[in-house]
This record gives C-alpha cells, sequence and structure tokens, in this order.
C-alpha cells in the first residue's frame, strides 16, 4: 500500500464508519460517540462537498467541509469543519492530497473563497494550512461563558 494506491474521491454515506475509525484512532475510544450521523448533521453539510482518501478499500483520511451562502462574500464560501488522518498514515502527504483535491472540487462549483477555523495554539495545523496557501483571515471569534 503505497502512494500510487491512494484514491481522493468524494465522500459518501458508506465512508462514515471509516471516518469514524479515524476519529476513534486518533482521539481515543470514546470520541466517535459525539458524532450525529455525518449526511443528517452540520458537520459535513453537503455530503458531495467532503472528500476521504482511501488505499485499498480502506478509508485513511477524511476532509469533512461545507458550502454556505456569505452575505459578505455575496456568493457561496467554503468551510473546513473537520479534517483527518489515520495515526498509521500521518506524514505521508495524505493531507495535502485531501486539502488540494478538496479545494479542486470546490473551484468546479464556482466557489471562490475557503475558509478553515483552528485553535490558536495548534501551530502545527496553522503551518500545514499556511505551506497550502491559506493565510489568516478576516474573520475573529467572539465567545463567552454562560
Amino acid at each position: 500500500m503505497g502512494d500510487d494506491t491512494i484514491i481522493i474521491r468524494e465522500m459518501n454515506e458508506e465512508d462514515v464508519e471509516g471516518i469514524l475509525e479515524i476519529e476513534r484512532a486518533s482521539k481515543g475510544r470514546h470520541r466517535a460517540t459525539t458524532y450525529a450521523p455525518v449526511p443528517d448533521s452540520s458537520i459535513g453539510g453537503e455530503i458531495d462537498n467532503s472528500m476521504v482518501a482511501e488505499d485499498a478499500g480502506r478509508i485513511i483520511g477524511f476532509v469533512l467541509a461545507r458550502a454556505v451562502r456569505s452575505p459578505a462574500e455575496l456568493g457561496e464560501i467554503a468551510w473546513i469543519e473537520f479534517i483527518g488522518i489515520h495515526p498509521d498514515r500521518q506524514g505521508q502527504g495524505i493531507g495535502t492530497k485531501l486539502v488540494e483535491a478538496w479545494r479542486d472540487r470546490c473551484r468546479q462549483k464556482g466557489i471562490k473563497k475557503v475558509h478553515m477555523m483552528l485553535n490558536w495554539r495548534d501551530w502545527w495545523m496553522q503551518s500545514f494550512f499556511e505551506s497550502l496557501g491559506f493565510s489568516r483571515g478576516e474573520l475573529v471569534d467572539f465567545q463567552a461563558d454562560l
């Protein structure tokens, strides 16, 4: 199983278990229980806005994303909600291939701007997205405890 056998494609409903398997492997055994079924939740939006990486029939990575109408942009924009690569396959360029394929898909749909929100402490994720041409946007996250 190598680079030449990896297929990047649009996500379908049958991929949900493979995505949850990656989440369990990445975040601990109980992480997946926080998910609603992906196609029916806001996690992936329309399922065809999300991508998976597959190797020999096994899901090894994913980008869960959605497209939304933005009054500020006067059109549709796309958001990456989650990205995950199986721990055994990290550091092999799969995340880069997934994000690039997702961006190509967004371009095909006429979307001109894509977004990703990150925790400011996740310097390694910031570095990853900067390497793909992302830069700090104009939005600022505000929050309050209730």
